[in-house]
């Protein structure tokens, strides 16, 4: 039969058939997919790694957005795959497992794919494969013989998961479920499966962190597909449903924190130079996109469940699912689903949450008290720098026997003017105190963290007299946190001059006192680095705390010996909105964050009526 083969495409001259037939065409080719790995993944934020298809001994992964197979361009299609491996190989991709056997040698798999995809990816490796079933999903683990005994404790957490999401979001789209390790330090959730990392897979909080979120992707992302160049929402709605809501479900202060942490990367990450708005988020290759895509956007979903109301979202969320399975939406369909569900023109919404960069600023001003007919008055204003949006806001008076109560006010322009009567005398105001409202704190707001290194202003590292080893032990430190071309000196070389205005990481604790940072009392640090954490040690520590003018940031990283400074450097990155790590023999034993001094949020109220 002739055919041409030109970049990347095949064209195949059929004859047309006598009378109408279905015909089959048999394609025999051949590809070598030879993708190496990178030895070093410190810094690495794109969670690919540069790779999207190889085939190596130690495993095997193909993307769904390489062409391994042939593909009608745009067409979806339903799939029939069987893989032939040598013995002991399985592979695994989308759809339910027919049959896996081996004979003569070789290990075929077959999996049947009936929901029409436009590709598949597929993985292939040395797995001990472990099954349950759950009211008819086919729950699998593929895993290799050093971690086989994860297998029960996944499958349960799996029948866990799914039972929870299937009653929020309706039916589970897809015939089977699969956690499935790979090779590559991936954390990857694909049609009916997740791809994780031999490195990561062996965390017992996975269980109840990534897999869920993988979980909940197979209703966001996959059987409800993207349109990326509407934007892609999936991550937050995602972050929100399983990383947020896992959060809510242990308890209202959980999720009180974990709403903060969002503003606070928010504020630590991204910038007037580098923010977008959420219509243009694509995908995390860098820290800041992810605190828009995933924090801005999990926020988002946060604002429009308390604007449409309970019902209405989960039942706007179920229609979602139903009407787009197997299709690509956008955010213009996600609005129309909600305003149809609410009644409302929800245009406003998501005009001022996707469409626009940036985030609200907002201030009390001017906050009087005065005592009233039967009890007391605050009276002030509410402040929006910059556009205003409009935000329904909640404000707190809390009195000092610890009575509480909760005023809600609708905020339109730059100035909104309040007067709140209350009983009890209050002693203090605070606005959105449970964080429910996506903003940018203010600076006093924002304690010092690990991402607060990731953004630096003219970086200076700084080695302590008797420490030199640990300029080497530090190497994965650096490169973790984009530091590579940082200014090194020794402690004994650097000027006052030099240290004005610029981030500065300490290797080591300093000899010269005018280089040695304020920290809280509760970390106790001896002349000779020796240190301990309100009562706690460990051998590394690692802190972040804002310089005395306000205008840099300092780090300090102390070990007992360089080993112990070696096993923490790669980790610490990824504990970006902590500012003290404490650890030992290279696990973490302590990780928290410094309470911010002072609020424009909250006001103290006198206790004494002035004369």
């Amino acid at each position: 039969m002739p055919y041409d083969f030109a970049g990347g495409v095949l064209t195949v001259k059929a004859a047309a058939p006598a009378r109408r037939a279905a015909q089959q065409l048999t394609i025999r080719y051949r590809a070598d997919f030879t993708a190496i790995p990178p030895q070093e993944t410190v810094g690495i934020e794109d969670p690919s790694f540069g790779i999207s298809a190889t085939i190596r001994e130690e495993g095997t992964y193909l993307s769904a957005g390489v062409p391994w197979f042939p593909q009608l361009p745009g067409a979806r299609g339903r799939h029939r795959i069987e893989v032939s491996a040598p013995a002991g190989v399985t592979a695994v991709t989308a759809g339910r497992l027919l049959h896996s056997a081996t004979r003569a040698g070789r290990t075929v798999t077959s999996w049947q794919s009936d929901l029409p995809m436009e590709g598949l990816a597929l993985s292939a490796g040395a797995f001990t494969v472990d099954r349950d079933d759950f009211d008819g999903i086919q729950l699998l683990t593929f895993l290799s013989a050093n971690n086989a005994a994860l297998a029960p404790g996944y499958l349960a957490a799996m029948r866990r998961h799914l039972a929870f999401y299937r009653e929020l979001l309706g039916p589970y789209p897809y015939p089977k479920f699969a956690v499935v390790e790979n090779f590559l330090p991936t954390g990857y959730g694909l049609p009916s499966w997740t791809l994780l990392g031999s490195s990561v897979i062996r965390l017992p909080f996975l269980l109840d962190t990534s897999l869920p979120h993988e979980i909940v992707h197979s209703w966001w992302g996959n059987a409800v597909e993207v349109d990326y160049a509407r934007g892609n929402w999936s991550e937050g709605l995602t972050t929100y449903l399983a990383d947020y809501l896992l959060k809510e479900r242990a308890g209202a202060a959980e999720a009180r924190d974990y709403r903060r942490k969002i503003l606070r990367d928010y504020a630590a990450l991204v910038t007037d130079r580098n923010d977008f708005p959420l219509r243009s988020f694509q995908g995390r290759m860098a820290k800041y996109q992810q605190a828009v895509g995933y924090g801005k956007g999990a926020m988002t979903f946060h604002m429009l469940r308390r604007e449409v109301g309970e019902r209405t979202f989960w039942r706007g969320l179920r229609r979602m699912g139903a009407e787009g399975n197997g299709k690509s939406l956008g955010w213009g369909e996600i609005e129309r689903i909600f305003s149809s569900e609410t009644g409302r023109d929800l245009r406003w919404f998501f005009a001022q949450w996707v469409e626009r960069a940036g985030a609200p600023r907002l201030a009390l001003d001017g906050v009087r008290i005065k005592p009233s007919a039967g009890g007391w008055t605050v009276s002030g204003t509410i402040r929006q720098h910059g556009e205003p949006y409009r935000l329904d806001i909640t404000l707190r008076l809390t009195a000092a026997n610890g009575a509480v109560v909760d005023h809600a006010i609708r905020l339109n322009g730059p100035r909104t003017p309040f007067s709140l009567a209350t009983g009890d005398r209050p002693t203090a105001l605070e606005a959105d105190p449970e964080n429910e409202l996506f903003r940018r704190l203010a600076p006093e707001e924002i304690p010092a963290t690990v991402n607060d290194l990731l953004e630096p202003q003219r970086p200076l590292v700084v080695v302590a007299e008797g420490r030199e080893p640990l300029r080497e032990a530090a190497r994965d430190l650096l490169r973790g946190l984009h530091w590579e071309d940082a200014e090194l000196r020794g402690e004994q070389s650097v000027s006052p001059a030099q240290l004005a205005g610029r981030d500065l990481l300490l290797l080591g604790w300093p000899v010269r006192r005018e280089l040695q940072p304020t920290l809280p009392a509760s970390l106790e640090i001896a002349p000779d680095g020796t240190f301990a954490w309100q009562g706690s040690s460990g051998d590394a520590l690692f802190a972040v705390v804002t310089a005395p003018d306000a205008a840099a940031t300092t780090a300090l990283l102390l070990a007992e010996t360089t080993a112990a400074a070696a096993a923490v450097a790669p980790k610490i990155s990824h504990y970006g909105r902590y500012s003290l790590l404490l650890f030992a023999s290279g696990r973490n034993l302590v990780k928290t964050t410094w309470e911010p001094a002072a609020s424009p949020m909250k006001v103290l109220l006198p206790t004494e009526t002035p004369p």
